[in-house]
């Protein structure tokens, strides 16, 4: 069996209105924090995954100091694309497709005009998940982890839970099917 351990990145300096924004002091507070969380119950050989992102890295690095683990970079772990281009008009987007169904947001007129195919995107984060062979912490995105957890719930909803700045949610992995085991800290995310 695997266990997965989902951290959602730390408090960034700014959201959805720039494209790769890093940690604020908050951010990299937050990040030093569950490092140790984490580092204090790894008990086992492990690998660690990030986003590629400024602030999944920032968040990932102190962890990886700590256990002296290689930092390993994956696309498919980065966030929902957006078909938006405009930074201003991108977080209008945001906030109206995420209290959405999937099928209503691959529906929504400026994702359909996109081409963007979301359906393949959550296929592609799955196909990683699946390809992992031994425990593995993965320092990803708000809407990666709420379209893993949607899909293990069989909820088509964009957003299942509000997942907190570096919560951690635990998933195993065995013969084929990925299983919740606890959800990470949730509050309120100012989506900006």
């Amino acid at each position: 069996m695997v266990s997965i351990f989902l951290i959602r990145h730390g408090k960034a300096s700014s959201g959805w209105d720039s494209l790769n924004p890093d940690l604020n002091s908050i951010g990299r507070q937050q990040s030093l924090e569950v490092s140790k969380r984490l580092y204090e119950r790894s008990l086992r050989s492990f690998d660690v995954f990030s986003s590629p992102l400024l602030r999944c890295k920032q968040t990932a690095k102190p962890f990886c100091d700590l256990s002296k683990k290689k930092l390993n970079i994956d696309q498919r772990l980065s966030e929902i694309p957006s078909p938006i281009k405009d930074l201003t008009e991108r977080v209008l987007w945001l906030k109206r497709v995420l209290p959405l169904t999937w099928k209503q947001l691959e529906n929504d007129s400026d994702s359909l005009s996109s081409g963007i195919d979301y359906s393949l995107w959550r296929s592609d984060i799955f196909g990683f998940l699946k390809s992992l062979k031994k425990d593995t912490y993965i320092f990803t995105h708000f809407v990666v982890i709420n379209s893993i957890v949607g899909s293990i719930k069989n909820n088509n909803k964009v957003v299942n839970f509000n997942a907190d700045n570096t919560s951690v949610t635990h998933l195993t992995y065995k013969d084929g099917a990925i299983k919740i085991i606890s959800l990470g800290e949730e509050s309120i995310t100012k989506i900006n």
